[in-house]
């Protein structure tokens, strides 16, 4: 089973998320990130994340949408996304920075933590744009930084 699979923009994207995940998924977290406090993060009474270990599991179903925000234009089938191209190399590491972008409110990490994470994942995948994409991320995420409207809550295990 594939770990995820691509969104129909209009029937589940929204619009909005390009991918979900299929299956619970676990990535090792570095830096700061590695030494984080074990804990679970809800949305809306769901778990979707926790960190046990120094590893990041992610709950079956989570939607995210790849690198930047998108924005697709048109009717399925004809149309497009508009925003930063998505990669394999890029997508694991672009869920893993929605994520800790998601529940930025409660955890105790840090924006260049959460930014170094994304950076490293693409590094180990041989990403040759990482830096840019690294660099797009530092200059630009913070208007997205513990912006999170919906509320958000942390239980440390």
């Amino acid at each position: 089973m594939e770990p995820y699979r691509s969104l129909s923009p209009v029937k589940e994207g929204k619009r909005k998320y390009r991918f979900a995940t299929n299956k619970e998924l676990c990535f090792e977290l570095y830096g700061h990130l590695a030494t984080h406090p074990d804990c679970a993060f809800y949305e809306n009474g769901k778990e979707w994340a926790r960190i046990v270990e120094g590893s990041l599991y992610i709950a079956p179903n989570y939607a995210w949408d790849g690198c930047s925000p998108k924005t697709y234009i048109g009717i399925p089938p004809i149309g497009f996304w508009i925003g930063t191209p998505d990669f394999k190399e890029t997508i694991p590491a672009s869920l893993v920075h929605d994520v800790l972008f998601q529940f930025a409110k409660v955890g105790k990490y840090s924006f260049a933590s959460a930014n170094y994470q994304f950076y490293v994942m693409m590094l180990k995948k041989e990403f040759k744009l990482a830096s840019i994409y690294y660099r797009a991320v530092t200059d630009f995420g913070l208007n997205f930084w513990k912006r999170r409207k919906q509320p958000v809550e942390i239980k440390f295990l």
